[in-house]
């Protein structure tokens, strides 16, 4: 896909995904690049994380390439300087006084062991709450996160510098019809429900599969996409799993991807995800993707496409609410 040519640009506003949980122990410190921004993840002996640009102000040495912990702050590597998780410079160690110079700070949350940072080009504090994979589906499914195994690492993979742009892959949670060619899908999903919601922060559709045999609905799969960078997925029916996708800009020309799965425990089981079900997890759900990015990395966005009949008001309606994730004023 050639990113350049598209009609938005690679800085939306939102939440996007960097990471999990246990990819970050107390202590460690982490290079990342997104958005264009060289950054560095620390996690501080309080347990929380911190994200923050990473280039010294002191001559410019990447934190996250040697930098160390010390106790919520980060040390450059370099000549010493210590940085608190706030972004200020707090030591110097061979001087009295230190700088009135901050690092920008990103703002980050972790729930249900994912982290995501929050990007806005107008450094506006974040403007709505990511949805949540249990307490957001209620309505749907009154399973808790003890009933199903950890996720990491055996439920996780990511997919680095990819040429797509996240808004082209949630385009997925509108299109039915693309399951039955992109994943040999013996069924047709039935798009049922589709909303709005969270003060415009989440497109929500919920789809239904029916049964060959009777003819009805036996399994259902409900979305609730945040912004243009995740998506939470609850599928309910056979079997009952769960699957957060995301998908986060590193520059202008390309992305990372991430794939989340929650399996279900069977009652009275303990412990580690099963040999066999990583196995099946591994093979059948998050090769997904491996699917999808044949036509993402080689696809042309289409600003006026051929719609058939049962599409047009999904897509048009889903494009419509993408566009406001774009060229946001300050928030007030």
């Amino acid at each position: 896909m050639n990113l350049k040519e598209l009609p938005f640009s690679m800085k939306p506003v939102g939440w996007f995904q960097i990471g999990w949980s246990g990819e970050f122990p107390v202590g460690e410190v982490k290079a990342l690049r997104y958005f264009g921004e060289d950054l560095v993840a620390f996690r501080g002996e309080d347990g929380v994380l911190r994200l923050m640009n990473a280039h010294c102000h002191h001559l410019g040495a990447h934190l996250g390439h040697g930098g160390k912990v010390k106790d919520n702050c980060i040390t450059c590597p370099y000549h010493g300087w210590v940085w608190s998780g706030e972004g200020k410079n707090v030591e110097i160690p061979y001087q009295e006084n230190t700088v009135n110079k901050r690092l920008k700070t990103w703002p980050v949350t972790e729930q249900h062991g994912c982290i995501f940072m929050w990007h806005d080009p107008t450094n506006s504090a974040p403007r709505w709450e990511l949805p949540h994979m249990f307490d957001s589906f209620r309505e749907f499914s009154d399973r808790d996160e003890s009933e199903f195994y950890p996720i990491f690492p055996h439920g996780t993979r990511r997919w680095p510098d990819e040429p797509v742009h996240p808004q082209i892959t949630f385009e997925n949670s509108v299109d039915s019809m693309h399951f039955r060619y992109v994943h040999n899908s013996p069924l047709d999903p039935m798009l049922l429900e589709m909303d709005i919601r969270d003060n415009d922060s989440v497109f929500r559709t919920l789809f239904g599969f029916k049964s060959v045999r009777t003819n009805n609905i036996e399994m259902t799969f409900d979305t609730r996409t945040s912004g243009v960078g995740c998506s939470f997925n609850v599928f309910k029916g056979a079997y009952n799993y769960r699957v957060l996708f995301s998908a986060t800009p590193i520059d202008d020309e390309k992305s990372e991807l991430f794939n989340t799965i929650w399996w279900e425990r069977k009652d009275g089981e303990e412990g580690d995800m099963p040999v066999a079900i990583q196995d099946r997890i591994k093979n059948e759900i998050l090769t997904t993707v491996d699917e999808d990015l044949v036509v993402w990395r080689h696809q042309k966005y289409v600003d006026r496409p051929m719609l058939a009949k049962q599409d047009v008001k999904a897509f048009n309606q889903l494009r419509k609410w993408q566009a406001g994730f774009y060229d946001l004023p300050a928030a007030e």
